[in-house]
């Protein structure tokens, strides 16, 4: 993705449609979006109808998409990204890459993505920890507010709305 975005930085400035394209074909396949949508509502999802899953889920998944996009525009190639050691964790069924992403003088910012195993075997990643926020309880405590305030359907209305925006 990286060397897309270098290759045809101006076009995909200018292009978002093209720009969200090539996030869902690079990016989306590697998620786990059923999982991060059951994590993020936690104990609503038990209570939401499917197709109030199924709504979340999708809302969510443009949600990611357009912020995605938007904040690869901030990769300039100065940074330098180190990986460390692949962990396994849960019997084997979950696993971490932690990374350290250096900026020119700065200090390293530790990343950590988050993957399950699929029963299929394929690995997909279900969270990110930004310097020890987990992206997936931030979500979910930001949403936990708006459900309890004014409904599941309301905050799928509220994704819905922010994605047509973008």
């Amino acid at each position: 993705m990286i060397d897309e975005l270098t290759a045809h930085r101006a076009e995909l400035e200018t292009d978002q449609a093209r720009l969200y394209a090539m996030v869902e074909r690079t990016i989306v396949p590697h998620i786990a979006f059923d999982k991060v949508a059951r994590l993020i509502l936690g104990n609503h999802w038990k209570s939401a109808r499917p197709e109030q899953r199924s709504r979340f889920a999708g809302a969510f998944k443009s949600l990611l998409i357009h912020t995605y996009a938007t904040a690869i525009f901030g990769y300039t190639g100065a940074e330098e990204i180190l990986y460390k050691p692949f962990e396994l964790k849960a019997n084997e069924r979950l696993g971490v890459v932690p990374t350290d992403v250096i900026l020119p003088g700065t200090a390293p910012v530790p990343v950590n993505y988050f993957f399950l195993r699929e029963k299929s075997g394929q690995w997909k990643m279900y969270d990110i920890q930004i310097d020890g926020v987990s992206l997936v309880l931030s979500y979910r405590n930001q949403y936990r507010q708006v459900i309890e305030a004014d409904g599941l359907d309301s905050l799928i209305e509220s994704l819905a709305r922010k994605n047509a925006k973008d």
